[in-house]
């Protein structure tokens, strides 16, 4: 990508600052997973959006004030060492070209650099990319470190966090982004089409994953997350991770995956039967799952709310339950429909964004209504990428089969292949 982008979502950024602040920006660090093993490194999606560098333990920092703004790249420093151990470190002409930062200075001197700032200039207000990871409250992240750190020695600063103006930004997307999520939902089809015609009764949702991420790094891309693989029963089970049973003869597959490209995510959810071809029942809820997502695709426009998209594919699940003798009333639905109609999409599969305002032009949003029947292990969830226009939308992921003829069609034809 090129710099001019990230330069320009700087100045929308620092515009949107307060005058006479400063904003620090950390990249995100590497976390231990075992002994002396890491997880793969994921940068943080505001450091992102504004550097376009994924390098762990840098820092981007930006003064505002009436006089001037002044932006430096904290980075690691060249070391021939480290690089035997890590691999190349890039330069600091290297790192300009990718950013459009001229000033880089080594990550060493940032403590020294804030405090000479803050003795120039006291700045009341500084902006942070302060996250706390719930699912780990024992571990504190480079997020907080950095910003108790700072309210330690400077009590006097106001702590904001960076999101109340990336968050916005972030929300509608500039062609380039939209560009680049086609790109990521075109390689997702390819992965999604290779599934179908690799499935078997018999099958174990790993071998179908490992179908899945073939295409993926083939294309040079990564998963958006973790597929979701999940045969049978385990389609009940939203969030479902383990991708390790065996696939049982006359199973659906709930598949819930996405490529992403840049770090812009498709989001992707197909479900199909292992066995090639619909049952009666299985066929009859896919499709009332089917005219949900495609009557809330057909409602969406700027200025539409979340809520009514939700009511018009509750409304629409609920009636062909009860048309199917499943339910006796709508308030059954949240037994068999217990998640939320879609979210917002970009750097991150779920990008952040406020959903009790109406919907904007510009935003890419998921559709993903699904009904869940433990009583028939039935799992059922189709999901589309769509960007909102002024008067309707576009469907990023209309390539992507979704019509059950065309899945069975799709299957037979790769089976006799």
């Amino acid at each position: 990508m090129k710099s001019e982008y990230f330069i320009k979502n700087r100045k929308k950024f620092i515009d949107l600052m307060n005058n006479d602040s400063i904003a620090v920006i950390h990249s995100n660090t590497l976390y231990t997973s075992s002994a002396d093993m890491n997880y793969d490194f994921e940068v943080d999606r505001e450091f992102y959006y504004l550097t376009g560098i994924e390098k762990p333990d840098f820092i981007y920092m930006a003064e505002k004030n009436s006089d001037y703004v002044k932006e430096t790249l904290f980075a690691y420093r060249k070391d021939e060492f480290e690089e035997k151990w890590t691999g190349y470190r890039l330069t600091s002409d290297e790192l300009s070209e990718i950013s459009g930062l001229t000033d880089v200075a080594s990550i060493d001197k940032f403590y020294n650099s804030f405090a000479q700032v803050m003795a120039k200039r006291p700045y009341k207000k500084v902006y942070i990319n302060t996250k706390i990871l719930s699912s780990w409250k024992n571990y504190k992240t480079p997020y907080e470190y950095l910003s108790e750190s700072i309210s330690r020695k400077y009590p006097h600063i106001k702590i904001k966090n960076t999101s109340e103006i990336t968050v916005p930004l972030r929300l509608t997307k500039e062609e380039y982004e939209i560009d680049l999520i086609k790109k990521a939902a075109a390689v997702t089809n390819c992965g999604l089409l290779r599934m179908m015609s690799s499935a078997y009764e018999g099958i174990n949702e790993k071998e179908l994953e490992a179908e899945f991420e073939y295409e993926v790094i083939k294309a040079g891309m990564k998963n958006s997350f973790a597929p979701i693989v999940a045969g049978g029963k385990n389609g009940l089970v939203l969030h479902y991770n383990e991708n390790n049973n065996i696939i049982s003869s006359g199973s659906l597959v709930l598949i819930d995956a996405g490529a992403s490209y840049k770090n812009y995510c498709a989001d992707v959810s197909r479900t199909f039967p292992v066995s090639g071809k619909f049952d009666i029942m299985q066929r009859k809820v896919y499709d009332i799952v089917l005219a949900a997502n495609e009557a809330v695709i057909g409602a969406i426009k700027e200025g539409v709310t979340f809520d009514q998209l939700e009511d018009t594919a509750k409304s629409i699940l609920s009636g062909g339950l009860i048309e199917l003798g499943i339910m006796k009333t709508q308030d059954e639905l949240g037994k068999y429909y217990y998640h939320t109609i879609g979210h917002s999409l970009g750097l991150d599969a779920h990008d952040p964004c406020d959903k009790s305002l109406p919907i904007k032009s510009g935003m890419v949003l998921t559709v993903e209504p699904g009904l869940y029947i433990k009583e028939l292990n039935i799992g059922i969830r189709i999901e589309d990428n769509v960007l909102v226009t002024d008067t309707s939308c576009d469907i990023l992921t209309s390539d992507i089969i979704k019509k059950a003829e065309d899945i069975e069609k799709y299957m037979h034809k790769g089976k006799k292949d």
